[in-house]
C-alpha cells in the first residue's frame, strides 16, 4: 500500500513525468481495477474500511485520531484463525495502537526514526512533523534513500516474509509505505530528475470557484500565496516521492521472486486516497474531488489472467475478495462484495452495484458511472454531470434540469447513511 496516491501518478498510465517501473510490471500481470474508490479522503478512516470492510459510519472511525465505535475485527483476525502469521509495517493509522487489529505488533514510525543518525532522525522530524513545510513546500531532502520511512516498511517486510518462509508458515503481509504522502521532499537525486519549469500548473475555466460549495472555497486560500515557481517545486517533490514509493514496492516484489514465492503469493496494491495536487487550487485530500477519491487498486495472484476491469469497485469488496481467495468464510455484516467475478475477463454480473459511497466527518458522497453527489450535514451541495464535466468545474446541485438526479441520488445516500 501507498500513501496519498493518484490514479494517474504512473508511467503505464502514460504519465507526463513519473517513472514507475516496478509498479508498471505488477499491474501488468494484474486484473487493474480502473475505477476503484476509496472509502474516505482521509489516512484513518480509509484504513479502517479497507481492513474491516465496512463504510466509515458503520466502523465510525470518521477523522483522523477518532476511535472506532466499538472493537473491530479485520481481516487479519481471520487469516490468523485460519494459521497465517499477520504483520504489519509503516503508516497503518490505527487510532490506538495497543487494540487487537489482528495482527503482530506494529513497528511504528519511532521504531524507524530509531534506526537513524542523531542528524538524519532530527531532519526526518522537521519535515514529518512541521505542517507549513510538510504542506506548502517541496525539494530536495538531503536524506539518503535508506533514511526514509518507506525503505525501512520494505526491510521489515522482507525480514518477516523470510521469517515466515522459513518457518513454511503462510503469510498475511500488510506492507503500508508512507510514500508518496508529504512532505513532498525526495532524495535530492529523484527531487532533480524533474525539471520544475516544464511541470505544468492546472488550470481551471474562468468561475469555476463559484461553483465549489464554500467550504472548498475557504480551504483555497491556505495555498492562495504560492507562486508558480512554489507549485511546480511542490509538483516536482511529489513526482519524486512516487518515484521512491515505486523503488520500495519494487523491493519487496523483488525480494519475493528472488525467494521463489512471487508465483505463490496474491498480491494487492492500492493506496488509502489521493492527492489534489493543485487541482481546483488544492493540495492534500479532504474532499471528494477525483483526485482524492479515485484510487489505484489491483490484485494479482496464481494463474490469474492480467486484464482491465471498469466497473465499480471500492475497498471495502477486499476483506470478502481475500476471504473468497482463501476459502475462508465471509464474516457477517461485511458492506463490500467479493470481487471473484471480477477476477476472469468474462461479463461482469447484471446486479454488479452501480455506485460508490466515500465519506468524511459529515460530508458523503455517492457516485455513478456518470453522476456524483456530495451531501454536507444532510444538504446536498455539489453535484457534477462527470460524462460532460469530467473536471468537476460545473456544480449543478441548483439546476432544475438536475433535480430529479440530486433527489434520486439523496435518497440512496439516505438509504445507506443516517445524514
Amino acid at each position: 500500500m501507498t500513501d496519498q496516491h493518484r490514479f494517474d501518478a504512473l508511467s503505464c498510465r502514460g504519465h507526463p513525468h513519473v517513472h514507475t517501473p516496478h509498479l508498471d510490471a505488477l499491474l501488468a500481470r494484474s486484473v487493474d481495477f480502473q475505477s476503484a474508490y476509496t472509502q474516505a479522503p482521509v489516512c484513518a478512516p480509509a484504513r479502517y474500511s479497507l481492513a474491516t470492510g465496512r463504510y466509515v459510519d458503520s466502523h465510525g472511525v470518521r477523522f483522523n485520531e477518532v476511535n472506532p465505535a466499538a472493537p473491530v475485527r479485520t481481516v487479519a483476525h481471520a487469516f490468523r484463525e485460519a494459521g497465517y502469521r499477520c504483520f504489519q509495517m509503516g503508516h497503518m493509522h490505527w487510532s490506538r495502537e495497543t487494540v487487537d487489529t489482528g495482527y503482530e505488533p506494529l513497528l511504528s514510525r519511532e521504531a524507524w526514526l530509531k534506526t537513524l543518525s542523531p542528524s538524519d532522525a532530527r531532519r526526518a522530524r522537521a519535515e514529518h512533523d512541521t505542517d507549513f513545510v510538510r504542506t506548502q513546500m517541496g525539494g530536495p531532502s538531503p536524506l539518503p534513500e535508506s533514511a526514509f520511512w518507506g525503505h525501512f516498511v520494505a526491510a521489515e517486510a522482507i525480514r518477516k516474509m523470510d521469517e515466515a518462509v522459513a518457518g513454511r508458515e503462510p503469510f498475511f503481509c500488510w506492507a503500508s509505505l508512507f510514500e508518496p504522502h508529504p512532505p513532498f521532499f525526495p532524495p535530492a537525486e529523484l527531487y532533480e530528475k524533474f525539471d520544475p519549469a516544464l511541470i505544468e500548473i492546472p488550470r481551471e475555466p474562468e468561475g469555476a470557484a463559484a461553483h465549489l460549495e464554500p467550504l472548498l472555497r475557504q480551504r483555497r486560500k491556505k495555498w492562495a500565496h504560492l507562486t508558480e515557481t512554489e507549485i511546480r517545486q511542490m509538483k516536482a517533490g511529489y513526482y519524486g516521492m512516487v518515484e521512491l514509493a515505486d523503488r520500495c514496492a519494487g523491493r519487496i516484489l523483488d525480494h519475493l521472486t528472488a525467494i521463489g514465492e512471487l508465483d505463490n503469493t496474491w498480491i494487492v496494491w492500492t493506496s488509502d486516497h489521493g492527492e489534489q495536487l493543485f487541482d481546483h487550487r488544492l493540495f492534500l485530500k479532504f474532499c471528494m474531488f477525483e483526485e482524492s477519491v479515485h484510487v489505484p487498486f489491483s490484485l494479482c495472484g496464481p494463474g490469474l489472467e492480467p486484464h482491465v476491469r471498469k466497473e465499480l469497485v471500492e475497498h471495502v469488496d477486499l476483506y470478502p475478495t481475500l476471504c473468497a481467495l482463501a476459502g475462508l468464510p465471509e464474516p457477517d455484516g461485511l458492506d463490500g462484495v467479493s470481487l471473484e467475478p471480477l477476477l476472469t475477463p468474462a461479463k461482469a454480473p447484471e446486479d454488479w452495484r452501480t455506485s460508490v459511497f466515500s465519506q468524511i466527518n459529515q460530508v458523503h458522497m455517492v457516485r455513478t458511472k456518470q453522476w456524483k453527489l456530495v451531501v454536507r450535514d444532510g444538504r446536498p451541495v455539489m453535484l457534477f454531470d462527470l460524462q460532460v464535466d469530467p473536471g468537476e468545474f460545473e456544480n449543478r446541485v441548483e439546476d432544475s434540469e438536475c433535480a430529479g438526479m440530486r433527489e434520486l441520488l439523496l435518497r440512496e445516500l439516505q438509504s445507506r447513511f443516517e445524514l
